[in-house]
This record gives structure tokens, C-alpha cells and sequence, in this order.
């Protein structure tokens, strides 16, 4: 891959996550990168080409992020600790999940896109449920009898970290990020 088109998907997944794929232009991404809009076009000719590039890399990292905290370490309740401290760094700079702000402009998406992006929050929620079966053993007790099956954590894990840092930027605060937190280390015996 190109020098210039790694560069462009960088200042466009910094763009995205910090306004949105509907307020990313070209030409300013040209700017930034400082290369004429033509360049943009050769390397991506339409947005959703962008999008779908992002999308697979945005994908990727975090999978990779994963697939280190799967190797290091060993608790559940460590291994949830590294996955909420994804979405905290996220958040700490004063950016949204790339996926999560997509998610939110999906009208604007085409179906390879929205693909794309299903296939994301899958994975993410598989690589969850696959946790919590694994370590079912440190789930706290109570759970089953609140019918709070491993794959209902997962999606109830992904679904509040996503729209705790969606929530706390009308406050420019953490305090709903900070209580998913809490409430995802709950479950943990």
C-alpha cells in the first residue's frame, strides 16, 4: 500500500471519529494530507471506497488489539479491564469509535458498508461471547437466573460501551463510560 494512501485513511479514520463521515471532504482531506483532491480520487474515486477502506482497517486494529489482550492476559475481569480501556483512550481523545460514529450515519452507507460494518460489531461481540464462555467460571452467580446468557453480555457489553461515549460528549465528561465500566466489572465474580 502506498505511502500517501495510509496517510489519507489516517487523517480520514482521525476525521471520522472526531465529526463524521458525512462532514469528511475530500478536498479537505487533500489539504491535510497535501496532495491535490485528484490524488483522493485516484486512490479512493468515491467516499463509500473510503468508508469501506476505513471500516476494514478501523476492523483490523481493533481485532489485532484483541487478539494482544487475548495473549497477555488471563482473568476475565482483566481481559474486560483492556477491552473498556480501548473505548477510554478512545474517548480521552476526544474521539468516537470509527464504527460506532459510522453506525450512526448508516443512511449515508452503501451495502457493501453496511456489511462491512456488521461484520465489525459480529466480531466484536463474538470475541466477547467467546470471554465470557470461556470464563463462564468467573461470571457473577446471579446471572442466570436474570437469563443474562453469554451472548446478551456481549451485546449488552459492546451496545453500552458504544453509547456511553456517544452520550458523555454532549457533557464533554466520562461519567457514562466510567458506569458502563463498573457495571461490565460487576459481572465478574
Amino acid at each position: 500500500m502506498s505511502d500517501k494512501r495510509i496517510q489519507l485513511q489516517k487523517v480520514a479514520t482521525d476525521a471520522v471519529q472526531r465529526s463524521g463521515l458525512n462532514n469528511l471532504s475530500f478536498r479537505t482531506l487533500a489539504d491535510q494530507v497535501g496532495v491535490k483532491s485528484s490524488s483522493v480520487h485516484y486512490y479512493f474515486p468515491e467516499k463509500g471506497d473510503l468508508a469501506g477502506a476505513l471500516i476494514e482497517n478501523y476492523t483490523d486494529d481493533f481485532m489485532s488489539k484483541l487478539e494482544t489482550i487475548e495473549r497477555q492476559k488471563k482473568s476475565l475481569k482483566q481481559k474486560l479491564t483492556s477491552f473498556v480501556k480501548i473505548f477510554e483512550e478512545v474517548s480521552s481523545a476526544e474521539k468516537f469509535c470509527l464504527c460506532g460514529m459510522m453506525a450512526a450515519e448508516i443512511a449515508m452507507l452503501n451495502d457493501t458498508n453496511r456489511v462491512l460494518l456488521s461484520q465489525y460489531f459480529n466480531k466484536i461481540e463474538d470475541w466477547l461471547f467467546e470471554q465470557f464462555e470461556k470464563h463462564s467460571d468467573q461470571n457473577a452467580s446471579d446471572l442466570d437466573s436474570r437469563n443474562l446468557d453469554s451472548r446478551t453480555l456481549a451485546r449488552l457489553t459492546l451496545s453500552g460501551l458504544e453509547g456511553a461515549i456517544l452520550l458523555d460528549r454532549v457533557e464533554a465528561k466520562n461519567h457514562r463510560l466510567l458506569a458502563q465500566k463498573k457495571l461490565i466489572l460487576s459481572l465478574i465474580a
